[in-house]
């Protein structure tokens, strides 16, 4: 067994500041991220880091002093998920990662921008510390120090990166519940460990898997 931290997305829990939010048009950075194409990315989250911190102290995979915010590509009516995915192939990093198909922002300061697109609604997040078994693939959202099962083919990553979250797709609001491409796709954030390095360009990385 080991503890994790889940992730209750709600609309209406927005007037209780957790230091994390889903959706919204203003997100953690400076210049709105695109994609290959040229597309504005969908702002999926933010992070406060302290305000998260000083409420749940087992988040220890959260850096201090940070500000997070995470982007993805999405489409209503095309399909994405092949522009999103990373298993660790290397043809994937170069061109979803790297080519920005997901992006991480991740910042000292609370600077600001807002989406040029429209935005998932804003919903706010509870947050409740639960076990779960060693053998366990849980389809929620969570945080946890500990890389969950189903996630493969990045052990390549952990030497410069640190698993944060697991972000589930159904867990969203209505009509975004397929936001990461399947409504059963997860999407996994891991921030860098140390300085920039041509193993580790950026400061985080975000990217879904699907069965």
């Amino acid at each position: 067994m080991h503890k994790v931290t889940q992730l209750l997305i709600d609309p209406d829990v927005l007037n209780h500041n957790t230091g994390i939010w889903i959706g919204g048009e203003v997100a953690y950075v400076t210049n709105w991220p695109l994609n290959s194409e040229g597309q504005p990315l969908l702002h999926l989250f933010s992070i406060d880091c302290n305000t998260l911190l000083q409420q749940h102290h087992i988040l220890s995979s959260l850096p201090p002093d940070k500000y997070i915010s995470v982007f993805s590509t999405y489409s209503a009516s095309d399909y994405f998920l092949d522009q999103v995915t990373y298993t660790g192939d290397e043809l994937e990093w170069k061109e979803n990662i790297l080519a920005g198909g997901t992006y991480v922002s991740v910042s000292s300061e609370p600077l600001t921008s807002v989406c040029p697109i429209q935005s998932i609604p804003l919903c706010g997040v509870g947050l409740t510390e639960i076990e779960i078994e060693e053998k366990d693939f849980p389809a929620f959202s969570f945080f946890s120090s500990m890389l969950p099962n189903g996630v493969n083919g990045i052990s390549h990553l952990l030497e410069d990166y640190q698993f944060v979250c697991q972000i589930y797709s159904a867990d969203f609001p209505n009509p975004y519940q397929d936001i990461l491409g399947l409504s059963d796709a997860n999407g996994y954030l891991l921030l860098r460990t140390g300085p920039a390095s041509a193993q580790a360009p950026l400061d985080g990385i975000f990217f879904v898997q699907t069965a």
